[in-house]
């Protein structure tokens, strides 16, 4: 339980206690606050009786305290505006987040698939580098067949040739003995 304190307060020229939980520098402030207005009221009309005055202080504490009530719930309204606002805004940044996170997991599946093609190229560019190796053995090992196929047959068109002159020297020779023969057997003959 609370400690309850207790200050005297003159008002309207009368001594008053005033008892609250609140400090005792709060409780001289309210009792100040209803004297001032009180006065102010009694200094304006001089004719009203003590009870007057203090209905009109009660009216016009009341009419501050609706008035400072209604631009409290107008504050706190305008307030609430915004917080109302930043909690969409969360909402909002949650839904960005939750959107960036599925982006950044196709972002990174996708960034696997670049690494396994560029494994993949980087193999296939093995294997085609193999292949060129390969085929340029083959093309080597063509070309010499090519050279010696252009050798034979250059031995073969050489051999062609010494053939012919060898059959044209023959029919030389067998024309010349026949010619021989024939002018031996015509002397003979003779």
């Amino acid at each position: 339980m609370q400690t309850k304190n207790k200050v005297f307060v003159k008002i309207n020229g009368q001594e008053y206690p005033i008892v609250g939980v609140e400090p005792k520098d709060y409780l001289i402030k309210v009792g100040t606050f209803v004297d001032d207005t009180m006065e102010f009221i009694a200094k304006t009309n001089k004719h009203l009786s003590t009870a007057m005055i203090a209905v009109l202080a009660s009216i016009n504490i009341a009419d501050q305290f609706l008035k400072t009530t209604t631009e409290l719930e107008k504050l706190q309204k305008e307030q609430s505006s915004p917080k109302e606002e930043v909690e969409g805004w969360k909402t909002h940044y949650k839904d960005i987040v939750k959107e960036l996170e599925e982006k950044n997991e196709v972002c990174a599946l996708l960034q696997r698939q670049v690494e396994d093609l560029l494994l993949y190229k980087e193999k296939t560019e093995l294997e085609n580098e193999e292949l060129k190796e390969t085929l340029k053995v083959k093309d080597d090992e063509l070309n010499k067949a090519d050279n010696i196929i252009n050798e034979l047959r250059n031995k073969v068109l050489d051999n062609q040739m010494k053939l012919v002159e060898a059959q044209n020297k023959l029919e030389d020779l067998i024309n010349r003995n026949e010619q021989k023969n024939y002018y031996n057997n015509k002397n003979i003959k003779k």
